[in-house]
Formats: C-alpha cells, structure tokens, sequence
C-alpha cells in the first residue's frame, strides 16, 4: 500500500512538472501546418529551444524536422495581453521596454533581409539604411516598418535601424505581435532573427545563428499558415 502512494505521488509530480508539448496546443492550431515551437525552461530563462513542427493535413500527426537553441529577452518571456492561450493571471504582460519575448500564439509576416533571397516561400522584404521600425509608442507610426525617405511627418523619437552594423537583422522574419489593433505601449518591432552568440539575450526578440535562421526561412511555407507558438515550458 505504501509503496502504491509513493508511485501514485510521484506520478502527481511527474504530470505537474512535465514540459509542454505541441499536442497540448492543438485546438488552437486547427488551420496551421507549420509551426515554430520556442518553449524557455522557465518565465525568466534568456534561452530556449526551438522546434520547428510540420504535417500534412490536420488528421495527421506534428513531426519534428528540426530543433536547435535560441536566446530570447533579457527578461525572459511575458504574455501577449491578447492572447487566445490561457494565462495565469500571476505570469507577466508584455509591455514596450521590458525585455521580454512575447508568449503567445503568432502569425508571421514577411521574411526581410539586406539581400535578396531566392526560392521563398514567404513573403519578402528588402531592406536598407532607410528602413526603420518605429517603437515610440507616442508616433502615429508606432510598431510599423516604414522608409524614412517617404515620411513626412517624423514624429517619432524612438526607432531601430533594419540595417545594422552588427547584421543582427542581415536575416529575419517579422512577428504579428500587437500588429491586428496596434496597441501603444503593448510592445513593438518583434523579429526572428540572427543572435550575437548563444548567451546574450535580446531586447524581446528570439535569436538563433545564422545557419539556423536560413534553415528556418527556406522551410516556411505561406501556404501552410505558419504560426510562431512560444512559451514556458511549464504551465
């Protein structure tokens, strides 16, 4: 009898602890054939994992076609204030500035890079030195990519560069966070892109190498709805 309480507690604590999987997702991903899975071990961690899943239809199952190591914000992850996932209310929410990646359920945009890339299967965007996103949240052009040269109206104080010195963004994706009903102070300018090396963290981004982060844009497909699902490993 005592050894049958010490299986059944163990197994309690083995079910409380166990990481998250894509099938824990699935109702959320009816309509979606591909996914970047990000999971971090824990709200603060600097670094994670990344998966990328796929399959044919959605009878069938998620297969795994590749995992290698990202770097996510300073501060680790905090929730998409909309997001459609349950959060518990104790976890944090995303804001402008805090250093945090954005847990949630995403839609990509466009691939961009300083280069032209052929064969995508994505949308894509070059860009240059004029190129900017806006992250003060006081701008009309708040959270949206734009070319300096066009705008007349510069009422932004806050911007990030799309061509670095540092090609931190040389390869890229763009985010759809907070780009539905842009929502100032909510967060802004959230990219995959190439990290600085494995330990540093970003400003609320998520970072791989180089070679993974092309790996990863010749496998998205536009027409397989892909989606970024990122989260703590533990509820």
């Amino acid at each position: 009898m005592i050894k049958q309480l010490i299986f059944l507690v163990v197994c309690m604590q083995i079910k409380i602890i166990a990481a998250q999987t894509i099938n824990d997702f699935t109702v959320y991903l009816e309509n979606n054939n591909q996914v970047i899975f990000v999971t971090t071990p824990t709200w603060v961690s600097i670094t994670g994992t990344l998966m990328m899943y796929e399959r044919k239809n959605a009878d069938k199952e998620w297969k795994c076609v590749a995992t290698f190591p990202v770097t996510v914000g300073r501060s680790g992850l905090a929730w998409d204030d909309n997001t459609q996932l349950e959060k518990t209310i104790s976890q944090k929410i995303k804001h402008e500035g805090d250093g945090n990646s954005p847990a949630g359920i995403f839609t990509l945009g466009p691939v961009f890079s300083y280069h032209k890339i052929e064969k995508l299967k994505m949308p894509f965007e070059r860009v240059d030195s004029n190129d900017l996103c806006v992250d003060d949240k006081k701008s009309t052009y708040y959270n949206l990519l734009v070319d300096a040269d066009t705008i007349k109206n510069k009422d932004y104080k806050s911007f990030e560069y799309m061509h670095r010195k540092d090609d931190l963004y040389e390869f890229g994706i763009w985010v759809n966070y907070n780009t539905d009903k842009i929502i100032p102070g909510n967060g802004s300018c959230i990219f995959l892109h190439v990290w600085k090396n494995e330990t540093s963290p970003t400003s609320g981004c998520t970072a791989m190498s180089k070679e993974n982060m092309l790996k990863l844009i010749d496998w998205l497909d536009a027409d397989k709805d892909p989606v970024l699902l990122q989260v703590c490993e533990k509820k």
